[in-house]
């Protein structure tokens, strides 16, 4: 005599034959959790969510990138920022605390950006509805200067010079003008500057930077010269005033210019940057936030993400595709090697390149998954902690059916709930997923049926929910707790010594209807819609042959007389399901 019972349900190894599965592993398992070994189908999503927010859709059904902006003055006040058309975008919020600006920095469209909520969310239209470029110009025009009053003869007179800054509407200063001419300078004299003057054209004449009428200029002044000196602060004022009277004496100078090296990120301006634009946008430890261009890694300085200076900047071997980031350190992912970056200063951080190599292959497939970071290589799902790379769908996905069948290069993938869940889509209809759970035992894996396309999605950090774009609309991953997908779960092949007649067929569940189905050696030998009301099973089937409808007073149905040696089951609905068993004799059932 000879049984199969399923009583703790796993997930899929395509790389592993259907005879060969492990106990629990299963040909097919879509639209389920197995968190807990029992079948349990996931939640539909919610609504549009966007539904009494302005707008109440997005601008366009191209959009790949959605921010949350919560109002800090007003919790309730939510936007969503959207992104350009068929753009991924980067959108993050500034590492001050109870920042007064409220401003959100992006990267991945014409050049790195922000904006501010004064005027980001103005309005009716879509959001952001006013940006800025990220980063402040060097003035390019030199102070004049004329001097005048009579020099103190009982004094060495210095030799200064001036330089200016340009201040923006949130107090973020830019690097310094070329020096003015060198003059001689005692205390009883006033010198007369003039030619401060405004910022330079925007590069490609496309944007604007953040110089409002509350805007200034700041004024340096040295006292040793230009070369080998320091400038400290002499003045602030208007950023429309182009004139400044000097009548301060040295010793009354302030601090030291602070943004020698500040400059923006890489931008449009082709000449200066071949690479392109900076883009991956990223927070890291210590207010620090992160970049790249071609194969250079761009860092900030700490708490100030228009500040980038030239010398931060890390060059590596490869080509960058993307950025994630561990509470250790910057995981670089490459199309070569991929690099780990260490360092609480980025002048003085570190980056090491692993021994693995494992390219990336989709910036939208990396994502922070805390202590490591999951990413799309080219031979399976990888993982970086720290200086450690491994493949993690080793022995459950081989490198071709991770190519053919997982459209690495394609999806689009986020972290939901601890795992990792993954979105493709084939462009013509075929709109799937998947779900990797790296903190089960058996690392399971599950696939979702969806029946439209996910364009891109945003998690909300502060609570872990999913947002995904369907369309025009937004919906919440996961949202309608009352509504059910429908799951289904293919069982391993169930090999017998010889050909075997198995008679009985039960499924026991939360709640019915349920649709289970048998096969022998391939062949489906039966399909049985399970459904209860009180304490009746109705038991219909829909597979030619000998079993007829029937009522039932257990979820226990009768197989159509075969022989198979291989047998499979496989069951479906929108309902928990506990476990499956075939057997030979009934009683050999019910002892199981």
């Amino acid at each position: 005599m000879a049984y199969f019972k399923i009583i703790q349900f796993k997930g899929i190894a395509p790389q592993v034959s259907s005879r060969l599965l492990a106990d629990g592993f299963a040909q097919t398992a879509e639209n389920v959790e197995l968190d807990s070994g029992q079948l349990v189908p996931i939640e539909a999503d919610s609504t549009n969510v966007l539904s009494g927010i302005t707008p109440s859709t997005l601008q366009s059904t191209n959009k790949r990138s959605v921010f949350l902006y919560v109002d800090a003055a007003a919790d309730a006040d939510k936007k969503w920022l959207q992104s350009a058309d068929n753009k991924y975008q980067d959108f993050m919020r500034g590492p001050i605390a109870n920042d007064a600006y409220d401003r959100v920095y992006w990267t991945g469209d014409t050049y790195p950006q922000f904006g501010i909520s004064t005027t980001m969310i103005t309005g009716s239209s879509g959001y952001p509805a006013a940006s800025y470029r990220l980063g402040l110009p060097a003035p390019t025009a030199t102070i004049a200067t004329s001097k005048s009053g009579s020099a103190d003869a009982t004094q060495i007179p210095n030799s200064v010079s001036y330089v200016y800054t340009y201040v923006d509407g949130v107090g973020a200063e830019g690097p310094p003008s070329p020096p003015s001419t060198v003059i001689t300078l005692t205390d009883n004299e006033t010198v007369a500057l003039s030619n401060i003057a405004a910022a330079p054209a925007v590069p490609n004449g496309v944007g604007a930077y953040y110089l409002p009428t509350e805007a200034k200029k700041r004024i340096y002044r040295s006292n040793t010269g230009t070369e080998n000196t320091q400038f400290q602060f002499l003045a602030e004022i208007p950023y429309a005033n182009t004139t400044y009277s000097d009548t301060t004496d040295a010793d009354e100078l302030g601090e030291v210019l602070p943004s020698s090296t500040w400059i923006g990120p890489p931008n449009d301006v082709s000449g200066t940057y071949p690479d392109g634009m900076m883009l991956g946008l990223v927070f890291v430890a210590n207010g620090i936030a992160a970049g790249f261009t071609g194969n250079t890694l761009c860092l900030s300085e700490p708490y100030l993400p228009h500040a980038w200076p030239a010398d931060y900047r890390i060059s590596l071997e490869e080509t960058i595709v993307g950025l994630g980031v561990t509470g250790n350190g910057i995981a670089v992912l490459t199309e070569g090697t991929p690099y780990f970056v260490t360092g609480a200063d980025p002048a003085a951080m570190t980056a090491v390149r692993l021994d693995t190599p494992e390219p990336c292959v989709n910036k939208q497939s990396i994502v922070d998954m805390g202590d490591y970071v999951l990413y799309a290589g080219t031979e399976g799902l990888v993982a970086i902690s720290g200086n450690e790379t491994r493949i993690v769908t080793n022995g459950i996905i081989s490198p071709k059916q991770w190519n053919a069948d997982f459209d690495p290069t394609t999806l689009q993938a986020f972290r939901y709930e601890d795992t990792y869940i993954a979105f493709n889509t084939d462009g013509s209809g075929n709109d799937t997923g998947w779900i990797f759970d790296s903190k089960s035992e058996n690392a399971n894996i599950t696939t979702l049926a969806l029946t439209d396309e996910v364009r891109g999605g945003y998690i909300d950090q502060k609570n872990g929910d999913l947002y995904v774009i369907v369309g025009n609309t937004l919906l919440k991953w996961r949202g309608h707790g009352s509504t059910l997908r429908t799951l289904t779960y293919k069982s391993k092949k169930f090999i017998t010594p010889a050909p075997t007649s198995m008679a009985w067929v039960s499924v026991e569940a939360d709640t019915y209807p349920v649709t289970i189905k048998v096969y022998g050696d391939g062949t489906l030998i039966a399909n049985y819609a399970l459904s209860l009301s009180g304490s009746v099973f109705t038991q219909t089937t829909s597979t030619p042959g000998s079993i007829s409808n029937a009522t039932l007073t257990e979820p226990v149905m009768r197989l159509p007389a075969t022989v198979a040696q291989e047998w499979e089951i496989e069951v479906s609905g929108a309902t928990i399901v506990n476990e499956v068993c075939i057997a030979q004799s009934i009683e050999e059932l019910q002892a199981t």
